[in-house]
């Protein structure tokens, strides 16, 4: 699982760079990672807390969430058009799309209570992230 969980944060760690979900794809190498990693189950634990804090931070207002509406739309789109007239990119368009599916999502009342408490408590349900 060690080679699994690198791999998979290391692509995380690309995808802040190219357009994807970075920091969705950090979490689950750390999940993968903390599976036998004590220091890994930390990191988890502040990673979870710090996106589901900016997250909580953008759809807290509300130009925060039409913005976050509006570029969601776009990135599904963009995402789309990629797909479709640049098929050898669709890897990316589809990442892209991911993303503002993802974007979109947390729009929801439900998702966005959830999001709201792991700002506060993260994985474990205890605030210990400053």
């Amino acid at each position: 699982m060690l080679g699994v969980g690198v791999v998979v944060v290391l692509a995380g760690v690309a995808l802040l760079a190219l357009p994807g979900p970075g920091m969705l794809v950090i979490i689950a190498g750390l999940l993968i990672l903390s599976t036998e990693f004590d220091w890994a189950k930390r990191w988890l634990d502040i990673a979870v807390e710090k996106a589901a804090g900016a997250t909580a931070s953008v759809s807290g207002s509300k130009s925060g969430r039409i913005l976050l509406a509006l570029s969601g739309l776009g990135m599904i789109a963009i995402g789309i058009a990629i797909c479709v007239w640049f098929t050898q990119w669709i890897v990316a368009g589809i990442s892209i799309a991911l993303a503002g599916v993802i974007g979109l999502a947390t729009l929801h009342p439900k998702v966005s209570a959830w999001v709201e408490e792991k700002a506060l408590t993260g994985i474990d349900g205890v605030d210990n992230v400053d």
